[in-house]
């Protein structure tokens, strides 16, 4: 999975979203700084960005995604 669709995919589900990504092959590291955030807690966050990919982590198109989350 290229870092754009990554960007592309988080971006779809979380519009108002700035994404900064890190990484190569299949493993990425990945900034989201959304105002969807604003109280929720850091596991809450976290989960919101990780559903977007829960199919490419059971295909296997994507292994790792470290992702942190911060309001603007």
């Amino acid at each position: 999975m290229s870092p754009e669709l990554i960007q592309q995919k988080i971006i779809a589900h979380l519009p108002e979203a700035q994404v900064t990504m890190d990484g190569m092959d299949c493993n990425f590291a990945v900034e989201v700084v959304c105002a969807c955030f604003e109280g929720k807690s850091p596991i809450q966050r976290h989960r919101m960005v990780n559903d977007i990919f829960k199919d490419d982590f059971a295909s296997g198109a994507l292994h790792a995604l470290s992702i942190k989350t911060r309001t603007p």
